[in-house]
Formats: structure tokens, sequence, C-alpha cells
């Protein structure tokens, strides 16, 4: 089984090419390509009011000293640490929509990991994912690029996760 270490690296890697600069077309940030909401799950932004649309137009908490996006794109050290909070509080969410009940299953032939469904809500969402595990694989949302949620689920299913899952 690959590490979490692992996990991460290529996480960022399929995300941004492991690029800390990146900064796509519909404002999602850095290595692992955050937006507000993740920002705002991991401690780092806030958002008044209004649409969470990646307009970067709320304000940065000052953690890890990151008080623009542009300070966020010229840190590594918040980006590995904003990642990781927002990866627990994503389990939290998989949980809560029963996802981890589906542990184990296989669907369409691969079977259902903690890692895999991690990677799934960083694509596309808890609500998502439990979408695609109660349809058994039928529902298979995708990203704007066009990436399913289900290929991130199977490509990232074999990670050792449990220091963000405990």
């Amino acid at each position: 089984m690959k590490s979490l270490e692992e996990f991460l690296h290529d996480l960022g890697a399929r995300e941004s090419g492991g690029n800390y600069k990146a900064f796509n077309r519909y404002g999602y940030a850095g290595k692992y390509q955050m937006g507000e909401m993740a920002l705002v799950d991991a401690g780092y932004y806030k958002k008044p009011s209004g649409r969470y649309n990646n307009d970067w137009t709320g304000v940065f908490t000052g953690k890890d000293n990151i008080k623009s996006i542009s300070d966020f794109l010229n840190s590594p050290v918040a980006q590995e640490n904003a990642q990781i909070i927002y990866k627990r509080k994503q389990w939290g969410y998989l949980k809560a929509v029963g996802a981890t009940k589906y542990l184990g299953k296989i669907i369409n032939g691969y079977t259902i990991t903690a890692s895999g469904l991690l990677a799934g809500a960083h694509l596309k969402g808890a609500g998502t994912v439990i979408e695609y595990l109660k349809s058994d694989g039928k529902i298979n949302s995708k990203d704007a690029f066009g990436t399913s949620v289900e290929s991130y689920m199977k490509k990232f299913s074999g990670y050792d996760v449990t220091k963000l899952i405990v």
C-alpha cells in the first residue's frame, strides 16, 4: 500500500502537475487546485456572503501568514497544511453522508477505499460521492474538465490515509 505522502504527491501531480503556483480558469489555486470553499473549511479564508465562485473577494484569515491568494500560491507550506486540514474535514463530510459504509464494497470492478473516497470528494464533493455509491456506480458525475468521480476513486484507491481519518 502506498503512503499518505505518496497520496498527497500523486493528488497534487494529478491536479496541477505539482505546481504550487497553478491557478486555473475556474479560479482553483495551487498544487491541489483548492477553491474558496476548501480554504474556508481549512480555516484560511472567509467569504462574508454570496456564492462560492472562486472570485476570491473574501478575506484571508492570516493563518500561516496567508493574507491573499498570492500569498497562498507562494507558500508550499500553507498549501500542504491546508490540504491536510481539508482532507480531515472532507472525511467528516463523507462520514456524515454515509459514504464510509461502502468501504470494502466492489463497484464496477474495484474496491471502495478510504483514499478513493477522499479523492472522489476532492474532485466533486462528498454529496457527489454518495450519489455515485448509492447508484452502484451508475451515476458518475464529471468535473468541468470531464474527469469522473469514479476515475479518481479508482486511481487513488491504494493509499494508506489512516492519519487523516482517525
